[in-house]
């Protein structure tokens, strides 16, 4: 998956998850942005491995960067 598709997949589940449509495994809506970024990264193929220096502004952070250039990308 390239860094394009990447972006796709994370900006669908958060959208999914704006909606109120993402669901966990249990069929449970999901209610945390945390919680949603880590499905959208694991969805994506990526990890989310903490590290002392960086908080979880720093992946909502790295998440809005991804998904904005996705949205910015559409609206052309």
């Amino acid at each position: 998956m390239n860094k394009k598709e990447r972006q796709a997949k994370i900006s669908k589940v958060m959208k999914e998850f704006k909606s109120g449509k993402l669901k966990s495994s249990t069929g449970e809506p999901i209610k945390s942005p945390q919680q949603a970024l880590a499905i959208a990264l694991s969805e994506a193929g990526m990890t989310r491995k903490p590290k002392e220096d960086m908080s979880d502004e720093y992946y909502m952070g790295f998440f809005k960067e991804m998904a904005g250039e996705e949205e910015e990308e559409g609206k052309d």
